[in-house]
């Protein structure tokens, strides 16, 4: 089974930018307790790390990561089709 490249791209892309904005809203609505769940979940101290979200931030990086991640999410279905076809 073939994946059609540029639409899985963009579901991954959107899905990931979902993802941010909800994390953003979580830092936005308390910061200390979302810096330390993070922190717990990646066994690291994150609890001196200035965390400021401004509306240019946001959009900055929502848009950013959803391309990054969709372009990424393609080149990986490129590879699996070919991987697949042989």
């Amino acid at each position: 089974m073939e994946i059609k490249s540029s639409a899985f791209g963009i579901a991954v892309g959107i899905v990931v930018a979902a993802a941010f904005t909800i994390c953003s809203l979580f830092v936005a609505v308390a910061p200390e307790a979302t810096a330390e769940f993070i922190g717990y979940l990646l066994h690291i101290n994150l609890t001196g790390l200035p965390r400021s979200i401004s509306w240019a931030n946001y959009f900055a990086g929502v848009i950013g990561l959803g391309i990054w991640t969709a372009l990424w999410a393609a080149a990986a279905a490129q590879v699996y089709n070919r991987v697949v076809s042989k």
